[in-house]
């Protein structure tokens, strides 16, 4: 059983392309592999379903205790943060599987064998520098998340000389000074809180991962122009009687400019599909992050094991911020410089006609490859500047 459940996993490509993501939605029934037999589809399905619902009733719990809190000694600012990561976590899970067959044919499209094939040792030092950064960026965030799970989880019963706290403050129509009652809350908030911490890590990683591999084709096909020279002369050595100079350099040059028109349409495609999720998580981690300095700078005097929470939750909502924005604006940027990589070439070998084709990779890189929700953060962080300076 082992074995096949292994095999499965192997015929998918999604798990030979990003294998931490999909196995991570794959625990938590976020994700399934096509060639799944028709009853473990349905048991995932129905285990889904359950999570969202206990995940709704957790959620529900927490915010009525956040609002009936208001305006007394109970009231924490922070609770809030924990209400919008649940939540977010929910709607981004939502998301996933909804565009499951989406997201399943995007990859099947793009990472077939044609554009995976890597030709010299230069491309494959570039293919295993893109994969071990996408391993650091899913180590640490995945650290600094499952830290806020510990701090929480483990800070009551830590702290030594209080009585045990649940690790989420709550509003229960039952109650928690019973033990069984009480034990069975701490397990549903335990369950529960690692299910969205490990959506946000599996869908945010996820995104990211998809980035850098699209930066990893930006580079392989500017690696491959630059060394287009070099390309014919090795061509030259083989060419046969039916083919000649100028077929061989035009079929090369075309091959690359379908490769760039390919990097575009995925940027254009990776935008549509993670738009939505992305931008509730701008609107979502902003509050957030300002909500957690503004309990961190108050409570300087009262460092405990809610403090360090805090603290991480802080750490994990810019990393999750940033990563989008940075490897994003990362990926705009190399998209521009594929034209300077035209201008490195050797154009002497080149004829007039094939000359002339080049002019279309330079002028499709006169306009970088952009993500909107990399505006909107943009936009947000340099309103949250401006209101700061006045």
């Amino acid at each position: 059983m082992h074995l096949k459940f292994v095999g499965i996993l192997r015929s998918n490509i999604e798990y030979e392309l990003l294998p931490f993501q999909f196995v991570v939605l794959t625990v938590w029934n976020i994700w399934c592999p096509k060639d799944w037999p028709r009853r473990l589809k349905n048991t995932s399905i129905i285990l889904f379903i359950v999570i969202l619902i206990l995940n709704f009733i957790m959620c529900t719990e927490m915010l009525i205790y956040f609002i009936l809190s208001i305006g007394t000694e109970q009231f924490k600012l922070t609770n809030l943060f924990f209400v919008s990561a649940s939540i977010t976590g929910v709607y981004k899970s939502l998301k996933i599987m909804k565009n499951r067959k989406i997201i399943r044919c995007f990859v099947r499209n793009y990472f077939n064998h044609q554009w995976i094939k890597l030709l010299d040792d230069e491309e494959n030092e570039i293919h295993e520098k893109i994969n071990t950064r996408i391993r650091h960026i899913t180590v640490t965030y995945f650290i600094s998340m499952i830290s806020i799970i510990l701090m929480k989880d483990l800070g009551p019963i830590a702290e030594s000389g209080l009585a045990i706290q649940l690790p989420a403050d709550g509003w229960y129509p039952y109650d928690i000074e019973n033990s069984v009652l009480f034990g069975i809350t701490y397990v549903h908030q335990v369950i529960l809180g690692s299910f969205v911490i490990c959506a946000h890590v599996g869908i945010d990683t996820l995104f990211v991962g998809l980035l850098l591999k699209l930066l990893g084709q930006i580079n392989i096909l500017k690696h491959r122009l630059q060394i287009l020279g070099n390309s014919l002369d090795h061509k030259m050595i083989s060419l046969n009687k039916f083919e000649s100079f100028q077929t061989v350099q035009k079929h090369l040059i075309l091959e690359c400019i379908h490769h760039h028109k390919r990097i575009y349409r995925f940027g254009e495609d990776l935008n549509k599909i993670f738009q939505e999720m992305l931008l509730i998580l701008v609107v979502s981690s902003l509050p957030n992050i300002c909500i957690n300095i503004y309990a961190l700078s108050s409570n300087l005097k009262n460092i405990n094991m809610d403090y360090i929470a805090t603290f991480f939750s802080t750490t994990s909502a810019f990393i999750q911020f940033f990563i989008a924005c940075w490897f994003g604006n990362e990926v705009s940027l190399n998209s521009v410089e594929v034209r300077n990589a035209v201008y490195a070439m050797d154009w002497n070998k080149l004829d007039t006609p094939t000359q002339k084709l080049l002019i279309v990779v330079m002028a499709r890189s006169l306009k970088p490859i952009e993500f909107s929700i990399i505006k909107a953060s943009y936009t947000a962080f340099n309103l949250l500047q401006q209101t700061s300076s006045s």
